[in-house]
């Protein structure tokens, strides 16, 4: 199409530039033609400059936006990442702070602000259902020789190695925590005297048989306990400590590593 054109501009030039058409009465009106022709054809080149132009920066424009857009896509990415880590953080150290406010860090038993919440609940249910439970007291005998003799470090191993031993070796249901210095308090739902007493003998017999490779081979270990039943939901937490404390202070006071029930 376009080599058509220019064959047909040709030819009207060379018509217009022959001597032997000069005067043709057509002459003068092909050549004011012609010159129209060109000049929208140049009017027409001039449009389309501008319109490749326009679409130029159309798709510049585009592709700026898509290049911002994309940006802000990876910038809030980033963003929800850094969120999402923030998050876990806390989380964790709620976590943390929780268990830190709940449980003795040497031990990792529950503190004596989580057993008391413990022996509190207990006690609601012992008065909204009735039955019973117990409260047993141990104390690591000899504590402080222990400490005077090998030094704290070792003193801590020793209340360690107590921990794990009393924890693992009671019931899925019974509770033990650290009560505070070289004392322990257990619970024990839904028991008398007689099942408990019965628990708290096989505890002499681990914490005796009890070998810790973090410890010296002369130390032997061994716990006295003051046991108490609980039957009356309305009775004072004080009261029920109070009792269980007099019997593990007569376990000691008997030669320890015993259990006494009040």
């Amino acid at each position: 199409m376009v080599k058509v054109q220019e064959l047909l501009e040709n030819r009207i030039v060379s018509l217009l530039e022959n001597p032997d058409y000069a005067g043709h009465p057509l002459s003068e009106g092909l050549a004011e033609l012609f010159e129209r022709y060109c000049e929208q054809t140049r009017q027409i080149e001039r449009i389309a400059h501008i319109s490749d132009r326009y679409q130029e920066a159309e798709r510049d424009r585009h592709i700026d936006t898509t290049t911002r857009y994309q940006r802000q896509l990876r910038q809030i990415a980033k963003v929800m990442r850094i969120s999402d880590r923030y998050q876990h953080m806390l989380r964790d150290m709620n976590e943390r702070l929780y268990w830190i406010s709940s449980h003795d860090e040497l031990t990792g038993l529950p503190n004596r602000r989580q057993m008391q919440a413990h022996l509190k609940r207990e006690l609601q249910q012992l008065a909204e259902r009735g039955g019973q439970f117990c409260v047993a007291l141990a104390d690591l005998d000899h504590f402080k020789a222990i400490n005077d003799t090998y030094g704290h470090d070792i003193g801590d191993k020793a209340l360690a190695a107590i921990a794990n031993c009393l924890s693992e070796h009671i019931r899925g249901y019974d509770l033990c925590g650290r009560w505070g210095g070289e004392e322990f308090l257990l619970i024990f739902p839904h028991s008398d005297t007689r099942a408990a007493e019965a628990i708290l003998a096989r505890l002499h017999e681990v914490v005796g048989a009890l070998v810790s490779h973090q410890l010296p081979e002369q130390i032997v270990l061994s716990v006295s306990f003051g046991l108490s039943a609980c039957h009356k939901g309305d009775e004072a937490l004080d009261q029920i400590l109070k009792r269980v404390d007099g019997a593990l202070y007569q376990a000691k006071r008997e030669g320890r590593k015993r259990t006494v029930v009040v």
